[in-house]
């Protein structure tokens, strides 16, 4: 048994999404034959190891502001390249989540340790996050084929389960930096983003099992342990990078 395969499934209940047992089984052989690393203790381990250096994990902060609006423009062009509507709708909604999460995350670094963000930093944090209107719509592109939709939203799936996890890690330590007369507001955003990835995980696990029942179904289950070893490989080299270049890994 895979304890975070586990803890997606549990967490998966507060959505309220169904029973997901074609997608809870693949999930369940995924993650026992291709363990991933941040599953086994000595990945949180190393992680608070490392967070005792208020630099470095201001600099984890930053490296999530980034991350959040480098995926969220990659979301809003799949989006766009997507045919099948209702899909669409829902990539779009996640991207522009990741879009609210790169500016929750630059707020942080200045709540957390206020005094240290001059003004090119804040102006460069400015600039991580796309900003869409209620309105907006991406651009109708060419469409990806329905198996490459379903190949990204299972990379999208594994990608937001090392997210959620990551955040789990990160919660206790940045309410242990947070000044005592911010974490009231804290707690709230953090609350926020693990609801948000949480329904992430939740929405592609959704398409997942649904096009496990169809003809994709073979293709989905052949594809995901790939998907899950190229993400484990990444993890492995980032958190090899993390002493040097905090913004590369846990984010």
């Amino acid at each position: 048994m895979n304890v975070v395969a586990e803890v997606t499934l549990e967490a998966l209940k507060q959505h309220q999404l169904g029973p997901l047992e074609r997608y809870s089984e693949c999930l369940r052989n995924t993650f026992e034959a291709h363990p991933p690393p941040f599953s086994v203790a000595w990945y949180g381990d190393q992680f608070r190891e490392m967070a005792r250096d208020r630099e470095w994990f201001a600099n984890i902060i930053v490296g999530n502001a980034s991350t959040e609006g480098w995926g969220s423009g990659k979301l809003w062009y799949l989006a766009g390249k997507t045919h099948e509507e209702h899909v669409s709708v829902l990539i779009q909604q996640h991207a522009m989540d990741e879009a609210r999460h790169s500016r929750m995350y630059s707020s942080m670094v200045e709540r957390i340790f206020p005094g240290t963000v001059g003004d090119a930093l804040r102006s460069e944090l400015k600039t991580l996050a796309p900003i869409y209107r209620a309105d907006d719509k991406p651009e109708r592109l060419p469409p990806y084929s329905y198996q490459a939709i379903l190949d990204n939203l299972l990379q999208m799936n594994v990608a937001e389960i090392r997210t959620m996890v990551n955040q789990m890690l990160a919660r206790p330590v940045l309410l242990t930096y947070c000044p005592e007369e911010s974490k009231e507001r804290l707690t709230r955003m953090l609350d926020r983003l693990m609801w948000d990835e949480t329904r992430h995980v939740g929405y592609t696990a959704r398409l997942i099992d649904e096009a496990l029942a169809t003809g994709d179904g073979d293709f989905i289950r052949d594809i995901a342990p790939t998907r899950i070893v190229q993400l484990n490989e990444l993890t492995l080299e980032e958190v090899g990078r993390a002493r040097t270049d905090p913004q590369t890994a846990f984010a």
